[in-house]
């Protein structure tokens, strides 16, 4: 069975994403798993997970837009911004109207700067946010700039003081859905957290190519035919085809130049690099300030060692 490659898991809720990755690994009989984006323990939907040699290209299959559809339960808020975590406050939300989370969805939309939930990874000086969280210490994480293409209202259902208002919510990455829902309720006077959280798309992988953990456990989906292939889960990126002489070259991480790839010009990363069979090779990214002209840009992660060293895992960045 081909172990080195991408499978798009249908994540399910209550579970980290690290757990999903891990045991969609051990189901591959992986050596070692990892995912191109997180997704919260309550949320579930497109989780792409990594195996073996293809945890190299994680940062680079993390990126593009998501979408999301959130039910945001208005009325109440708690200190994780979603219904697991302890309750803050709650109001009534009774009166709020489609017109209102209309209008104020609309001003969380755009280049925005995000302060993340107090209950994340986010990194502060080292330590995990979530950390100073169960410690009751109060720290301002950095604000992050983040894009947020739109937020469309699915549907509002009032259910006394507490209401539930389904969001299609497309952003880029980085986003953090609960911290909008939290901005919204705000915004609406009612405060609000997240219900219910599902990833509909990452990048270009959707739903409809997703797998769930049960059926690749019981055999309802084949391993061997769920799983992509590294050259498949990077079809979307810019290519370049270099030859054999070239390709030895990339193989060991050498800058790649005018003369390996005629007709090109400075190059912006990602970009892959496919040998003369289609295999991939490399990502390369921009030359460095300084470089000769000749050069059109540098390996990011050699994906491919040199021929008689396959075990090796080249993953220097350069």
């Amino acid at each position: 069975m081909r172990r080195a490659g991408i499978l798009v898991v249908d994540k399910p809720g209550g579970m980290t994403s690290r757990a999903a990755a891990v045991r969609a690994g051990a189901l591959a009989g992986a050596a070692r798993s990892g995912h191109a984006g997180t997704l919260d323990p309550l949320a579930t939907g497109v989780l792409v997970v990594c195996l073996d040699r293809a945890t190299l290209l994680s940062r680079f299959l993390a990126g593009g837009t998501k979408v999301y559809r959130a039910v945001a339960l208005l009325g109440m808020e708690t200190d994780t911004y979603d219904v697991d975590g302890e309750v803050v406050s709650t109001s009534d939300a009774s009166g709020v109207t489609a017109a209102e989370i209309a209008s104020e969805s609309a001003r969380l939309t755009g280049e925005l700067t995000q302060e993340p939930p107090p209950f994340s990874a986010v990194k502060h000086e080292g330590k995990a946010l979530h950390r100073y969280a169960r410690a009751g210490v109060e720290v301002r994480p950095k604000l992050r700039a983040v894009s947020v293409r739109s937020i469309e209202l699915e549907g509002l259902e009032p259910g006394g003081e507490l209401s539930r208002a389904t969001l299609l919510v497309e952003c880029g990455p980085g986003t953090y859905v609960r911290s909008l829902v939290s901005d919204l309720g705000r915004a609406l006077g009612c405060g609000a957290c997240v219900e219910e959280l599902r990833r509909l798309r990452s990048g270009c992988f959707t739903l409809e190519g997703a797998f769930g953990l049960g059926e690749l456990e019981s055999g309802e989906a084949s391993l061997e035919g769920s799983m992509l292939s590294m050259e498949e889960a990077t079809s979307f990126m810019e290519t370049i085809e270099v030859g054999a002489d070239a390709a030895a070259a990339v193989r060991m991480g050498k800058p790649l130049t005018r003369q390996m790839a005629p007709g090109w010009d400075a190059l912006e990363a990602p970009v892959r690099v496919l040998d003369g069979k289609g295999t991939l090779l490399a990502v390369l990214g921009p030359r460095r300030p300084g470089d000769p002209e000749e050069v059109l840009g540098r390996a990011l992660r050699v994906i491919r060692p040199a021929a008689g060293n396959e075990d090796h895992e080249a993953a220097q960045a350069y």
